[in-house]
């Protein structure tokens, strides 16, 4: 018989079958093994593996943009034969947009590396455990996209409106020349490019995302849909504004988006675009019920990937409004006068 894995009903929770198991993913002493069996585990999600009867489980959660795996068992007499790398999988399936974490102790954690999940010390030299993570099994960058199509009118509804230039548009204003003709990268809900438009620059307006650009279109702007994945951006522009935008491109792609911005520039012109500051990667469920992927810089790190792509004259500032619960980098470069464009 094949194995099958699905989820566990509130019976089979329950039942006899899953208490040596339980026990076996717990660690918990018998006494609190109720506890764990009818409070905790009727608020995750458990599934179980049936060959023909239970001999694997898992219990996890999605909390902070995560999946978090509480609990899992293999039936000792069937270890090796795969079925904890089902049950695994099966995790990942179910929520292919997030990675999966999990803690484990020195047992344990060859059995994580084999499935898939990458680890990190967590605990003491003497007693050591180790903070695993297996990443979303879809690309970040299209997963993200995906959560940008999908939310577009929430994203709308819980972006402030404001008012006047934002110190990364003010920025650019400050260098680009008067009716200059800018490329906008992500405009979202238009709320940038308004502002440009109003200080006098002219203002391509851009996004991935075609809900965007519909917006867009209905508000009289002739919008056109653009992935920052693209080999080529049109122009040339006297500028490119990315704010927001740039944060989502995976650290090792970042020059190669970099560079076609250069090439979508006249010498001389400029670009101007925001990150969060920080180390590593993660995703946020914030605004948006879909989870999006950022990665993080330090601004000596940003500046190099600029320079790396061509862009001179460039300047790395704290752009962090008072209150933020981030804190943000804002870029500001230009193209070399030269002819010479970026590869």
């Amino acid at each position: 018989m094949t194995a099958t894995i699905r989820p566990l009903t509130r019976d089979e929770i329950g039942s006899a079958e899953l208490w040596p198991l339980l026990w076996e993913a717990t660690g918990v002493e018998a006494d609190a093994l109720p506890w764990v069996r009818d409070v905790e585990l009727p608020r995750l999600d458990v599934i179980g593996c049936f060959d023909p009867g239970i001999v694997g489980f898992a219990a996890s959660t999605v909390t902070g943009g995560a999946v978090v795996l509480r609990y899992i068992a293999v039936d000792p007499d069937r270890r090796g034969q795969g079925i904890g790398q089902k049950l695994i999988d099966a995790v990942r399936r179910a929520h292919s947009a997030l990675p999966v974490r999990t803690d484990a102790d020195a047992e344990a954690i060859g059995f994580y590396a084999d499935v898939g999940f990458e680890f990190e010390t967590v605990g003491p030299a003497d007693r050591p455990r180790y903070a695993c993570t297996a990443p979303p099994l879809g690309d970040p960058a299209d997963l993200t996209l995906a959560a940008y199509r999908a939310g577009a009118l929430l994203y709308i509804q819980t972006t402030p409106i404001g008012s006047g230039l934002s110190p990364l548009a003010a920025a650019l204003v400050a260098q680009a020349r008067p009716g200059g003709s800018v490329l906008e990268l992500g405009t979202g809900p238009g709320r940038d490019a308004d502002a440009l438009e109003a200080a006098g620059l002219v203002v391509d307006r851009t996004d991935a995302a075609a809900p965007f650009v519909t917006l867009q279109r209905a508000a009289g702007h002739a919008g056109r849909l653009l992935d920052v994945r693209a080999p080529d951006f049109g122009g040339p522009y006297d500028a490119v504004f990315a704010n927001a935008v740039l944060l989502h491109v995976p650290r090792a792609q970042l020059r190669g988006v970099l560079a076609t911005a250069l090439r979508a520039t006249v010498p001389g012109g400029a670009i101007a675009a925001s990150f969060k500051e920080g180390d590593g990667d993660g995703w946020s469920t914030h605004k948006l019920a879909a989870p999006r992927h950022y990665t993080y810089w330090r601004a000596e790190a940003l500046g190099e990937a600029f320079r790396a792509a061509g862009w001179r004259e460039i300047e790395v500032t704290d752009i962090t409004a008072p209150g933020a619960a981030d804190r943000w980098l804002g870029v500001i470069a230009r193209r070399p006068a030269s002819a010479r464009r970026g590869r």
